[in-house]
C-alpha cells in the first residue's frame, strides 16, 4: 500500500495517508479540521537538486584523520608527522618535541 501526501480541500493542511489505489479519490477525514477532504495526492518527489557553496578541505594530516577542528600535537603545519593519534608516552616523540 503506498504512502500519499494529501492536501486538505478544507483547511489546506498537507498529512501522509497509507491508502490501496482504490481508496483515491474518494472522500477520508482530514486529521486536522475533521471534515471530509478528496483523496487526491499532491504531486512531491521526483529530482532534488543540492547546491554546495562550500567545500571542507583539511589544512593538515591531523584533521584528514580526526576532522575539522583537530588541535594538539602534530597538528601545526610543518609537523614531522601529522598524526594526533599517536601513542608516544612522551619519550623521543618528533611530535610532542621530547
Amino acid at each position: 500500500m503506498p504512502l500519499y501526501d494529501i492536501r486538505c480541500t478544507h483547511c489546506d493542511g498537507i498529512f501522509e495517508k497509507l491508502l490501496p489505489l482504490q481508496a483515491l479519490e474518494k472522500p477520508l477525514a482530514c486529521p486536522y479540521c475533521a471534515e471530509a477532504t478528496l483523496a487526491v495526492p499532491l504531486f512531491t518527489g521526483g529530482h532534488v537538486k543540492l547546491r554546495v557553496a562550500e567545500r571542507w578541505q583539511a589544512r593538515n594530516g591531523a584533521e584528514q584523520l580526526a576532522g575539522r577542528g583537530a588541535a594538539g600535537p602534530g597538528t601545526q603545519a610543518r609537523a614531522g608527522r601529522s598524526s594526533v593519534l599517536h601513542n608516544c608516552k612522551g619519550h623521543n616523540c618528533s611530535i610532542c618535541d621530547t
